[in-house]
């Protein structure tokens, strides 16, 4: 009769595999699922990137309001670098954004002073050394005059011109930063991979956009 004891062991023989496969696709899911969420937790400068771009973006005239940005990202990386510590480059951009705010809400023109501080730092890291080492340091001195040089430029051509001029600065920066992504020194690399998202979304929508 199909009641018997060999009948069972065959029921049990099918039925555990297949449970035992569910359980394993179920598994396989959830690690995937796992995964899926932790690559995009760790993409977190990316996204806060496309969030700065959107919001910087949304109120666009003719793309050369971004050239304090290009100014303030290269002298953000050379204060970094003087000051040795690539952690510290949220709080010296943060600084220093505040600080552009203030100069415009106290005396409307903050060029002057940024323009003094870029060389007093530059002064300060090649006196210190920390400018005179070989590598990404003693690149930022140059690089602050390029980017230096394209967004003051930028603010005195015609309005066509300044425009391209900010985003080839921008997209120049972009390239800087995934230099620094790659190299992993003078800033950290989740700022490197923010900065660089942001530069290269912000110079698209000046060409495109503005």
């Amino acid at each position: 009769m199909g009641g018997g004891p060999d009948h069972h062991s065959r029921t049990m023989t099918k039925t555990v595999p297949a449970r035992d496969s569910a359980l394993d696709t179920a598994a396989h899911r959830q690690t995937r699922s796992a995964r899926i969420v932790a690559a995009l937790v760790h993409r977190w400068p990316t996204w806060l990137a496309i969030a700065f771009a959107a919001v910087l973006s949304s109120d666009l005239d003719d793309g050369r309001e971004f050239a304090f940005l290009v100014f303030i990202l290269a002298l953000g990386y050379l204060a970094t670098a003087v000051i040795d510590r690539p952690g510290a480059i949220w709080s010296v951009l943060g600084v220093l954004m505040a600080a552009v705010v203030l100069m415009r809400v106290l005396s409307g023109d903050p060029w002057p002073i940024l323009i003094v501080t870029a060389l007093a730092l530059i002064m300060v890291g090649l006196v210190r050394g920390q400018l005179r080492r070989p590598g990404a340091f003693a690149l930022q001195s140059p690089a602050m005059f390029v980017f230096g040089a394209i967004a003051l430029g930028a603010l005195h051509v015609h309005p066509d011109l300044g425009r391209y001029l900010v985003a080839a600065g921008l997209l120049g920066h972009a390239a800087w930063d995934a230099a620094h992504w790659r190299a992993d020194g003078i800033v950290t690399r989740p700022f490197a991979e923010w900065c660089g998202v942001l530069d290269l979304l912000l110079g698209l929508a000046v060409l495109f956009l503005a």
